[in-house]
């Protein structure tokens, strides 16, 4: 093998260690310039950003306001009892006020200060039980099960009287204002065993439906009371960060 032919198998050896440094090179140069250009349309979008929280605040502001008119509205026609007796304060439905705390069967809700929803079942005779569920126009819902002996599930003479406080409560006291007017029957259960029955009254139906309305604006004016400071504090953010970039 001649000097020439070495040179030239040297020559196309050596070609693809150079080629691929390059290549390596270019590939992460056009990374970088992706990520550069990401950041700057993110930078570029900070005003707007800004701008949609700002309206989403108003937006809140706007809801609170027509919220809180709602509940001075619906609010005269509750009772609120501060009973030191109790652990907390609640509102309860003006028609049901003389009929509670319940001494015969029945069924009624309130709402505590902290914003919970509750059932209140009586159940009277030497019967027991532990659950509830409502049937109405084909639908049903069933509370959780309280035990006997906890607070929420207590025995007096002849009558058991039990408290329902979770999101399955709330879905019974749902269902019943959406089935409005219409034949509602509520089922006592103790484990799988039926151990009463009550057919709902219509007054007692509005003054659940009257308790859940309350409940639903409570609820949401509590919601928007917890967004509006966590809005402040991303619009802050924001604007630190817009005005650190002005710096730059």
């Amino acid at each position: 093998m001649n000097i020439r032919t070495v040179i030239k198998i040297c020559t196309i050896l050596s070609i693809p260690v150079i080629i691929a440094p390059s290549m390596g090179c270019k590939r992460g140069n056009e990374a970088k310039e992706r990520v550069q250009a990401e950041r700057e349309r993110w930078e570029a979008s900070l005003p707007d950003s800004l701008k949609a929280v700002e309206r989403q605040t108003d937006s809140i502001k706007a809801e609170l306001q027509a919220l809180n008119n709602s509940f001075d509205a619906m609010v005269h026609t509750f009772e609120y009892v501060d009973n030191p007796r109790e652990v907390e304060g609640y509102y309860i439905a003006g028609a049901w006020k003389e009929m509670y705390p319940l001494k015969r069967t029945g069924l009624v809700a309130r709402i505590t200060k902290n914003e919970k929803l509750e059932l209140i079942a009586a159940l009277s005779g030497n019967a027991h039980f532990d659950r509830l569920r409502v049937e109405a126009d084909g639908a049903t819902a069933e509370t959780s099960a309280v035990a006997h002996d906890q607070a929420l599930n207590y025995r007096m003479a002849d009558l058991n009287i039990v408290c329902f406080s979770d999101s399955a409560a709330t879905s019974c006291a749902k269902l019943i204002a959406e089935k409005n007017g219409s034949d509602i029957r509520i089922v006592y259960l103790e484990g799988d065993r039926q151990t009463g029955a009550l057919s709902y009254p219509k007054q007692a139906q509005s003054a659940m439906m009257s308790t859940w309305n309350l409940y639903e604006v409570i609820s949401r004016i509590s919601r928007n009371e917890r967004m509006i400071p966590m809005l402040a504090k991303k619009g802050a953010i924001i604007n630190q960060k817009i005005e650190s970039l002005k710096k730059d």
